[in-house]
C-alpha cells in the first residue's frame, strides 16, 4: 500500500497536489518537516531589537546554569538562530574554553571543536567556523551549547535535519565523560511535544531568553 501526502508549494498540507511519500521517509519524518516549517517562519518573525534583547538577556543569566563547566561547545549564529555569542564572551571572561563545531568534510561525519580565535571561513554548510587550532573531540567538552529549530520540555530538541549533533552524541554513553547538551533557542520555539525518533539525541536543559528549561531525566 502506498502512503501519500497532500503538498503546497513542495510540501506541507492543504491545497495542492497528491505525492507518494519516499520510502526514506517516514511519517514522522514529514511531521518534523512540517514543525520545522512553522517553527522557522516563528523564529524569522522576530523583530532585530527582540534578537539583540534577547541574546543580551541570555548572557546575564545563563552563565550560572553552565557553573562547573571548564570546556564548553558552543556554535556561531546561522540564519535566524539565537546568537549566543554575547554569552560566549561572558563565558571566557569567566575563565571557560569555548570552542565551536569544526564539521567533517564527510556529510555524515561526526563534529570536531576548535578553540574560538580568528580567522574564521565558512564551511560546506554556511556557517562559519575557526580556520586554525587543534580539533578537540566531544568527549573533552563538559557543556555543549546546541541551536535548534524547536523544543519541548522533555528535552527534545528539533534540529536543522543535518544529524550532525545526533551523529556526534550518539555515542556518549561509552565516555568515561559526558558532556551536557544544553540547547539554545527563543521562547516562540517551545511547543507542547515534538516527535521522537531513536536516534534523537535528548537535552539536559533548554536556555531561552526566558528561563531555565531542567529536564529531570535525559536520556
Amino acid at each position: 500500500m502506498n502512503l501519500w501526502f497532500e503538498a503546497k508549494n513542495g510540501y506541507g498540507t492543504g491545497g495542492g497536489h497528491l505525492y507518494p511519500i519516499p520510502r526514506s521517509l517516514s511519517l514522522m519524518s514529514l511531521e518534523k518537516r512540517r514543525l520545522r516549517t512553522t517553527l522557522r517562519v516563528r523564529r524569522q518573525a522576530l523583530s532585530a531589537p527582540a534578537r539583540r534583547d534577547a541574546a543580551a538577556r541570555l548572557a546575564r543569566f545563563a552563565p550560572r546554569a553552565l557553573r562547573g563547566a571548564r570546556y564548553i561547545g558552543a556554535y556561531l549564529p546561522h540564519g535566524s538562530e539565537l546568537d549566543p555569542r554575547p554569552l560566549m564572551r561572558a563565558l571566557r571572561r569567566a575563565g571557560c574554553i569555548v570552542c565551536v563545531p569544526a564539521v567533517a568534510r564527510r556529510a555524515a561525519g561526526p563534529l570536531a571543536f576548535r578553540i574560538v580565535r580568528a580567522p574564521f571561513v565558512t564551511n560546506d554548510h554556511g556557517i562559519r567556523e575557526p580556520r586554525w587550532g587543534a580539533r578537540i573531540p566531544p568527549w573533552r567538552l563538559d557543556a555543549v551549547l546546541l541551536p535548534l529549530v524547536g523544543f519541548d520540555a522533555r528535552g527534545r530538541r528539533l534540529g536543522q535535519g543535518g544529524g550532525h549533533y545526533d551523529r556526534t552524541f550518539a555515542a556518549r554513553f561509552r565516555w568515561r565523560r559526558r558532556p551536557r547538551l544544553i540547547g539554545i533557542g527563543f521562547e516562540c520555539q517551545r511547543v507542547a511535544q515534538l516527535p521522537k525518533e531513536g536516534h534523537d539525541v535528548h537535552l539536559h536543559a533548554v536556555l531561552t531568553e526566558k528561563r531555565v528549561y531542567k529536564v529531570r531525566r535525559p536520556v
